[in-house]
């Protein structure tokens, strides 16, 4: 199982690592958009909004964030996966593990999150257009995980299972918006 995780994660980087240097300040800006203090305040912002508004489910969802990025770093600490040997991951700020990606997780149920709330609050047209673009951002931070260096793409795939898992259950379990 070993071998063919390292093969689709060779393969899949090779790909991503192919798209032209020109792209490297794109994916820089992006991948901060994911980072934990960026998807934390999002939390923040929307538990405070639930709170400030006397809705309790709102709250809790917001600071569902702050949860999956906390199980990621229990996860992280279990598999206990090192990162890829580049550069970019040598020079990160915090020396974490790998597996599962935080900064796809924790976009995915922020960002996911935001993308409920404006399917629901926002008029159309433009309740679709954050939809598309709040779900391209989740897949472009991923893929700005890989590009850097910072993750194996199968890391990024646990990310977005991760929260997605964690979307799920906010949205069907606690209901923010019931």
């Amino acid at each position: 199982m070993k071998h063919i995780l390292a093969q689709f994660d060779t393969a899949v980087t090779r790909c991503i690592a192919d798209l032209p240097p020109v792209l490297h300040p794109f994916f820089l800006a992006v991948t901060a958009l994911g980072s934990p203090v960026a998807t934390m305040t999002i939390g923040a912002v929307v538990a405070g909004w639930g709170y400030f508004h006397a809705n309790l489910r709102l709250a809790c969802s917001g600071a569902f964030i702050w949860l999956t990025l906390g199980v990621g770093s229990i996860i992280k600490l279990i598999v206990d996966r090192e990162r890829p040997q580049t550069a970019y991951a040598a020079h990160l700020l915090f020396d974490t593990n790998s597996f599962p990606s935080g900064h796809t997780s924790g976009s995915t149920i922020a960002y996911g999150l935001l993308a409920y709330l404006a399917w629901h609050l926002l008029p159309q047209p433009y309740s679709t257009m954050a939809v598309v673009l709040l779900i391209l951002l989740i897949v472009i931070i991923g893929i700005s995980r890989i590009y850097l260096g910072a993750h194996f793409p199968s890391d990024v795939i646990a990310g977005w299972l991760l929260g997605a898992v964690a979307l799920c259950i906010v949205i069907f379990v606690l209901r923010p918006l019931a």
